[in-house]
């Protein structure tokens, strides 16, 4: 009887908060909800993949040197390393500059490559940026492994994490965000392919002696 009872009352307040009329005042609507007092930034997160006809190791190498990004990242006007890797060679400190119509921002960032990850075949590249005035967060990682069935291409994955220290820049990034991931990893792809032409045109030690 009083499951009975409060099964009565549950429903009947159901059913007074579904037809209760909602008043709505016309001069409360904010860009992007930015007027909520409780409106809190969010981390976004973005996973993309691509199969890339090329040998690992060699969208590793164009990923790992983060000196030549300017060269084929559109809007990235500069890029540079500040400190290697003894060992390797390969970017331990490095930044690059972004430039669109008035906007022109650096990034530094601390960079981890490493190769035969667990003792297999893959290739991982993670750039955090240290500090920036735009972000409190600005992470990527690219995973890099053999295709499973197709022999010299490789499967790519890009990890990208972000959030905006502003909440407008984080609500307007919802526009952009995978258009630019996408935009990123097909100008890696293309700089692969190029890296490969040029492995074959670089003329052998024997042509060379000759």
């Amino acid at each position: 009887m009083v499951l009975r009872e409060g099964c009565l009352q549950t429903s009947t307040l159901f059913r007074k908060a579904v037809f209760k009329p909602i008043v709505r005042s016309p001069f409360k609507r904010h860009f992007f909800g930015l007027g909520a007092t409780n409106h809190v930034i969010r981390e976004q997160r973005y996973v993309l993949r691509k199969t890339i006809n090329t040998h690992p190791s060699t969208i590793y190498a164009a990923v790992s040197e983060v000196s030549e990004y300017k060269e084929f990242i559109p809007y990235c006007v500069d890029s540079f390393v500040d400190k290697r890797n003894p060992v390797d060679k390969k970017p331990v400190i490095a930044g690059l500059r972004v430039g669109f119509k008035q906007y022109d921002e650096e990034f530094i960032c601390n960079v981890t490559c490493k190769e035969k990850v667990n003792g297999d075949d893959i290739y991982t590249v993670v750039a955090e940026t240290v500090s920036h005035n735009l972000f409190h967060l600005l992470y990527s990682k690219w995973t890099i492994m053999p295709h499973p069935t197709r022999p010299n291409a490789a499967m790519v994955e890009l990890l990208l994490r972000f959030k905006f220290k502003s909440r407008i820049y984080n609500s307007v990034s919802l526009l952009f965000a995978k258009t630019v991931t996408e935009l990123v990893m097909n100008a890696f792809a293309k700089r692969a392919y190029h890296l490969v032409r040029l492995a074959m045109l670089k003329p052998t030690s024997k042509e060379s002696s000759s």
